[in-house]
């Protein structure tokens, strides 16, 4: 605990108050170290102790009143500054040296009370009495010591402006009291709060998609709320950001940024783009395969604008063979699906630039277990990385409705924008003649069937937002995944 005190006298010829000034601060943490050690590594974590400081620009506050019949009145100012190193902030209390207010004089048998009941201007306020004010203009009675007022609470690191408080003193005189000086103490008492644990950023720590440490490692990282769209690419961090890293694929060496959002879960911040090839197979090794040890599409992905022939229109033969079609530049989209690129450009400072991705029939995206005849429940299997699933059509946990309509309460204008970051890619295949170009909507599969021919999937616009929209199973569509 801190106490400084300094006391100055300066008296006027006719009549003089003057207010000393007390400071007290405690701290209410304890250092600590601790070493963890296993094999042939060890951890060494160390808590630095918070500081805490006060000082006042004036140890004095002096004033000198001439006393009118009708009252004579002034305020003037002082500055409290906390200093501390306390990332969790501080509190900041008010009061009287002890639990009397009232200015008092050695001489004198008169007093200057504080004894008014609500807030009044300096105009307004009672003769022979005086208060303070955090304003300058709604004046308070000094609070007691039994009774502090707490006059500034942070509950993060101060900037230089939220160090420093001013409280205006104000006073008001007229001629029946005694000439003299009249004097009180008054206190600012300052607590440096522990400091916070940082938020946790795990997902920087993944070295794959295919990580064994996801579904740990998604857990441990924190889950920020709704309102957050500031990126956190750090593996700590104080405050309400959305944490996010970018990492690769395992299959085909490609990157992919990853987001843990406010629905508790990690989601892929960009469109799928893995190949697939006739002569390949996916293994469950490295993709999400449940059902079954590998899986081999019926058809390599297209790189040129598909035709009748090469994705057929029929819903039940475009839905028993992978289809699959990554766009050609005249028509990939980027940036929320606003801007037309043939070549994604990564912003420096955000990292929020987004793929177009590949197309892929429901076949293709549920790798082969979602077929034709499938009417109701989730393909078992995705072409998702392994760890990672498609999300449900349901209104479950890890599905699009419970994400963007419990969690978000999303809008069309917030889809395209941090954190969820989804573009308008359009469509290709069962019900149109060719990949929707104008980037008007945007559809992602779920895992969720909905009859005989129709699958759920996300589905939104300019104007419109709905996670249980359903289509033919036969159409292209990019694919989001959730981690497992």
């Amino acid at each position: 605990m801190k106490n400084k005190q300094r006391k100055t006298i300066v008296s006027a010829t006719v009549f003089a108050s003057f207010l000393i000034l007390g400071l007290i601060s405690t701290l209410t943490f304890a250092p600590a170290i601790k070493s963890n050690a296993a094999e042939s590594s060890a951890e060494v974590e160390t808590i630095v102790r918070p500081v805490l400081a006060i000082t006042t620009d004036e140890s004095l506050l002096n004033f000198t009143l001439s006393p009118l019949s009708g009252g004579s009145s002034e305020s003037k100012p002082v500055i409290a500054t906390v200093d501390t190193n306390s990332t969790g902030g501080y509190e900041l209390y008010f009061s009287s040296e002890d639990n009397a207010t009232a200015m008092t004089s050695t001489t004198a048998s008169d007093t200057i009370v504080s004894d008014f009941n609500s807030a009044v201007t300096l105009a307004n306020m009672g003769v022979n009495k005086w208060g303070y004010s955090l304003d300058n203009t709604n004046f308070n009675k000094i609070p007691t010591l039994a009774n502090q007022t707490k006059i500034k609470d942070l509950d993060h690191y101060p900037t230089s402006n939220e160090r420093n408080t001013t409280v205006n003193i104000g006073i008001k005189i007229d001629d029946t009291i005694d000439s003299g000086v009249y004097s009180k103490v008054v206190k600012f008492s300052a607590i440096a709060h522990a400091s916070p644990t940082p938020n946790l950023n795990r997902l920087v720590d993944l070295t794959s998609m295919q990580d064994p440490n996801l579904a740990q490692y998604c857990a441990d990282t924190y889950t920020p709320t709704k309102d957050a769209t500031e990126i956190d690419w750090d593996r700590t961090f104080f405050g309400d950001l959305v944490p996010r890293a970018s990492v690769q694929d395992s299959r085909d060496g490609k990157y992919y940024l990853i987001s843990k959002l406010a629905d508790g879960h990690c989601w892929m911040s960009q469109n799928l783009e893995l190949a697939l090839d006739s002569t390949t197979p996916l293994t469950n090794e490295k993709t999400d395969l449940n059902s079954k040890a590998s899986w081999t599409p019926e058809n390599s992905t297209l790189t040129e604008v598909p035709t009748s022939t090469t994705w057929p229109k029929s819903n039940s033969t475009a839905s028993s063979a992978a289809y699959s079609y990554y766009p050609i530049a005249s028509d990939r989209y980027y940036q929320g699906g606003i801007t037309k690129s043939s070549t994604p450009t990564a912003s420096t400072t955000e990292y929020n630039w987004e793929k177009a991705g590949t197309y892929y029939n429901w076949y293709a995206a549920t790798a082969g277990s979602g077929t034709y005849v499938m009417t109701s429940g989730s393909a078992t299997d995705s072409i998702c990385p392994k760890g990672w699933m498609l999300p449900l059509g349901t209104t479950d946990n890890k599905s699009f409705y419970y994400l963007l309509t419990t969690k978000y309460g999303a809008s069309a204008a917030n889809m395209i924008t941090s954190p969820l970051n989804f573009l308008r890619a359009g469509l290709y295949g069962y019900g149109s003649s060719a990949m929707n170009v104008q980037g008007s909507s945007g559809s992602f599969w779920s895992s969720t069937a909905d009859s005989q021919v129709r699958a759920y999937n996300l589905m939104f616009n300019s104007s419109y937002v709905n996670p249980q929209d359903y289509y033919g199973k036969g159409a292209g569509f990019p694919v989001r995944c959730v981690a497992r």
